[in-house]
């Protein structure tokens, strides 16, 4: 299980404009990563950014949230990207590959930003692309979230992946 990243970072505006250079599709994370928790909401700060790298870069959005469906027509709105849906859940390699399809993009060409080591960092490592992870935005926890952040830390303390 290959859950540690390539990247690093604070969040997503802080991310290194080199290290998109040449890529043909970002996949963004929305939860915790550019959207405070099953919200709608943001900072004004990260919008700005996206909106700047959406121009310069194809970019989509994925969440496993299952709130996905009913906020999806306003981040869409809010980001002018699509967020795309679909059967498939991160890290799966079917819905990695669906993706790398309709964008007509190979692995090595995708970078996957979010902020949690196993989905969006195993489903990038999983399938070849590059992994950056950024820490979460926002204190707002659930009971599950906090659960399956506690136990993400547990299994990379015992992985000696902590710093």
């Amino acid at each position: 299980m290959d859950i540690y990243p390539n990247y690093i970072f604070q969040d997503v505006t802080k991310i290194d404009p080199k290290i998109l250079k040449g890529k043909k599709l970002l996949i963004f994370d929305i939860d915790n990563t550019l959207f405070y928790s099953e919200t709608t909401r943001s900072r004004k700060d990260i919008i700005r950014w996206f909106k700047k790298t959406h121009k310069k870069y194809p970019c989509v959005c994925y969440s496993n949230s299952f709130s996905i469906h009913k906020r999806k027509s306003i981040l869409e709105k809010t980001l002018a990207c699509e967020v795309y849906l679909s059967k498939y859940k991160k890290p799966s390699k079917e819905l990695f590959q669906e993706i790398s399809r309709r964008y007509k993009v190979a692995a090595q060409d995708i970078a996957v930003i979010g902020d949690f080591h196993f989905t969006d960092v195993l489903f990038a490592n999983r399938n070849h692309a590059t992994s950056i992870l950024v820490r979460p935005i926002g204190n707002e926890r659930k009971l599950i979230l906090t659960f399956a952040r506690v136990l993400e830390n547990f299994v990379l303390f015992v992985l000696g992946f902590f710093a």
